[in-house]
């Protein structure tokens, strides 16, 4: 019995303990719930992938499957079976040259990087396809700051650059102009910033009193933000020739606030040509091109390089030429130099410098201008004529219906008669359509005299590699950029640009250099830019200059060879020839005015000085004289005068700018010209005297350097024997690029 009790209190002792387990249980269950309704756990799934439905039309839902099905039966086929395989391993391997190139353009020897960078520049199997941006965009992610200024300066596609961060995002007006001042101020107490600020942010008070009290007006310089934005960019252009402005305005970030400037105005030609002076200015000093890379600035360049604006390209190539430290045959060019020809990379340096220096209100792109195809009346301010100048480099004119580059209406109608009669043939000759009236040549070169065809004539097949009859072919606005590198591959051309006014009334920019125009100071600055841009060290010069531009030419050769600095000098003495263009080396007498009419004009201090018989200009004239009579080599003087009054059109004058008195330099051959005073520097076609005679002068120089035995024999000879060895050193890659080239062709036709 005791046995039984024990057994039953153990048994009601088990399910009690259950009891409370479950009872407990269950309470905690009944915690958890309220609990968990307290709280919504949904929120921890807000990131997790949830299934999206599109719902589209059955047809198109149907036509997708037929193209499936029919690239599954395609694939199917045994040739694509074996075909498909091989495809894959030779995009492969394309793609694989690529990145190797690549490779060596970055860590090769110096003859290695260019090969590697000139065969980069000709991919373009990268480009079948526009989904495989990809391609382009690795290889830019993996591209260093030299190898991206190296590919920009060989003009290849300009997939090849990371556009700038956030490029899609603009800023307004008022937050660029905001930047832009916060630029000036960084660089005070620089004067020229201090007058900048004052003059394009301060604004004037103008305090009235009004009883008791005083109200200020605010009236400020510029009413609209874009106008004060454009003397802000204007500032900038004078502000950044100085070295340490433009240290400054680089480290405190100001590529990144000038990038907003050009999102802002990117189809603004006039504001693009300022910033893109801008942004040359900065390439100029030290090393930057990390800053450009990294900041995007390439991305940019590399498109205007394709700008229809010349000038756009010109101030471009000039940009990456300072940016480019890997070329050997790169060169520096400081503010208002302006490399014409060559663009981008060249294999060897030039044979030849040829200078050209516009005149009084000229420019590089007005002065040297093709000849107008309908004669109009000349304005005394070349830069403000009856058309736009911006206009007229962005689009093309419209071309006549004859002949577009020749302007005399006798001379179209005989050579279309002679082509439709008879073709001309060497047996022809044909006399230059602006033939000199007067011919003065005693003292002409040897190369002119033993080429009596070259002087007046020329045979008509030569005559006949004129476009005649080629309507899509319009005037050229730098002749000196499009014709001499026909006629001289090899050959550099440079412009020389620099701003002058005829009224200090008209004068605008900064004090500084609104009241000083004297040739001597404009000489000085110019032949230190051009000594460190390689100009004339070993090889011979050519000087072209326009009325007033022939004056600094003298100017800058008599400071040359009065210099103490050897490289200075050698500009002196490897100029070879100077042909001046209605110069006037005795004054003019436009610009000798009545001591009244001098007070109400306030002419510019340019004018003042080309006083006619002022004792600046004669002791210049006789100072040049000496000074190329003590040259190694004399070189060949030619001068062209103007034989028509110029009519202006302020006036409707026919004035005679400079006389056949003062354009006469008693040295050379002298030239008396139809062609009034601002059409001495425009020719009208390549078959005429001007440009004709300006080839042989440069001939002339290139074969006397020759004889001379110059340096320039020696850099020819180093010239090869560097050609050769690069050519020994990395023709491996080229092959093979080429082979895979001719390969890639062959397989395309199998896919």
């Amino acid at each position: 019995m005791y046995h039984d009790l024990k057994l039953y209190n153990k048994l009601f002792g088990g399910c009690g303990l259950a009891s409370f387990i479950g009872l407990v249980s269950y309470e905690a269950y009944r915690t958890y719930s309220a609990l968990s309704n307290l709280v919504d756990t949904r929120v921890l799934d807000i990131d997790r992938k949830r299934p999206d439905y599109i719902y589209i039309k059955h047809h198109i839902y149907r036509q997708s499957l037929q193209e499936q099905q029919e690239q599954e039966r395609e694939n199917g086929r045994l040739v694509n079976v074996v075909v498909q395989p091989f495809g894959k391993w030779w995009k492969a391997l394309k793609h694989s040259v690529a990145w190797r190139l690549l490779k060596i353009a970055q860590e090769g020897d110096q003859i290695d990087r260019l090969k590697a960078i000139k065969q980069l520049a000709l991919i373009d199997h990268l480009k079948e396809d526009f989904t495989r941006d990809w391609d382009f965009q690795h290889l830019a992610q993996l591209c260093d700051a030299q190898t991206a200024v190296s590919l920009a300066r060989s003009n290849c596609d300009s997939r090849w650059f990371l556009p700038p961060r956030q490029y899609g995002v603009e800023k307004s007006a008022h937050e660029v102009l905001a930047s832009i001042k916060g630029l000036i101020e960084k660089l005070a107490p620089d004067r020229c910033a201090e007058y900048a600020l004052e003059h394009t942010f301060t604004s004037h008070q103008i305090k009235e009193p009004v009883g008791d009290d005083v109200v200020d007006h605010r009236l400020y310089v510029s009413r609209f933000e874009n106008e004060q934005l454009k003397q802000a960019l204007n500032a900038l252009v004078h502000l950044t020739t100085v070295e340490e402005n433009c240290r400054k305005i680089i480290d405190s970030g100001g590529l990144l606030e000038l990038i907003e400037v050009e999102k802002l105005y990117s189809d603004n030609i006039d504001m693009k040509l300022t910033l893109a002076r801008i942004i040359a200015n900065l390439s100029v000093h030290g090393d930057r091109a990390y800053d450009f890379f990294a900041s995007g600035w390439i991305n940019i360049l590399s498109k205007w390089q394709q700008d229809v604006d010349m000038r756009m390209q010109v101030t471009t190539d000039l940009t990456l030429s300072n940016l480019d430290r890997d070329d050997p045959n790169s060169f520096s060019y400081e503010s208002n130099v302006y490399p014409l020809y060559p663009k981008g990379r060249r294999k060897n340096k030039p044979d030849v410098d040829v200078i050209f220096v516009h005149g009084l209100l000229g420019g590089v792109f007005v002065t040297w201008r093709q000849k107008d195809l309908k004669p109009q009346a000349a304005s005394l301010l070349e830069g403000i004529a009856s058309y736009n100048d911006a206009e007229l480099l962005t689009l093309q004119p419209t071309p006549p219906k004859s002949h577009p580059s020749i302007s005399d209406t006798a001379t179209k109608e005989l050579i279309q008669a002679l082509q439709e009669d008879e073709p001309l043939s060497s047996e022809w000759s044909v006399v230059f359509p602006d033939l000199p009236l007067v011919a003065d040549e005693k003292y002409t070169s040897p190369g002119v005299r033993n080429n009596p065809e070259g002087r007046y004539s020329v045979s008509g097949d030569k005559w006949l590699q004129e476009p005649l009859g080629d309507e899509s072919i319009g005037r050229s606005f730098c002749w000196p950029m499009e014709w001499l590198p026909k006629d001289f591959p090899n050959i550099r051309v440079i412009g020389l640009n620099y701003e002058s006014s005829l009224s200090q009334w008209s004068a605008s920019g900064c004090p500084c250099e609104k009241y000083d125009g004297k040739l001597e100071k404009r000489a000085s600055e110019f032949l230190k830019k051009l000594a460190r841009s390689n100009i004339g060290q070993d090889r011979p010069v050519v000087w072209v200059g326009h009325s007033m531009g022939g004056l600094l030419i003298k100017s800058i050769m008599n400071q040359a060879a009065a210099s103490e600095d050897p490289a200075i000098r050698r500009i002196a003495q490897n100029s070879r020839a100077v042909m001046f263009l209605g110069t006037p080396h005795r004054g003019s007498a436009i610009a000798k005015l009545k001591q009244h009419t001098s007070a109400l004009v306030w002419p510019s201090v340019e004018v003042r000085e080309l006083e006619e018989n002022s004792l600046h200009l004669l002791h210049l004239h006789k100072t040049f004289l000496k000074t190329i009579n003590q040259l190694p080599k004399k070189p060949e003087i030619v001068s062209v005068c103007e034989g028509s009054a110029t009519v202006l059109t302020s006036f409707k004058l026919p004035l005679h700018i400079v006389t056949e008195k003062s354009a006469r330099l008693d040295e050379g051959d002298f030239y008396l010209t139809k062609e009034d005073h601002l059409n001495l520097s425009k020719p009208m076609c390549r078959q005429s005297f001007l440009y004709q005679r300006l080839i042989s002068t440069i001939w002339y120089a290139m074969q006397s350097a020759k004889e001379a035995g110059e340096p320039e024999e020696e850099h020819t000879s180093s010239g090869t024997k560097s050609t050769e060895s690069g050519k020994r050193s990395s023709s491996v890659f080229s092959d093979v690029y080429r082979q895979l080239r001719q390969l890639d062709r062959l397989f395309n036709i199998f896919l």
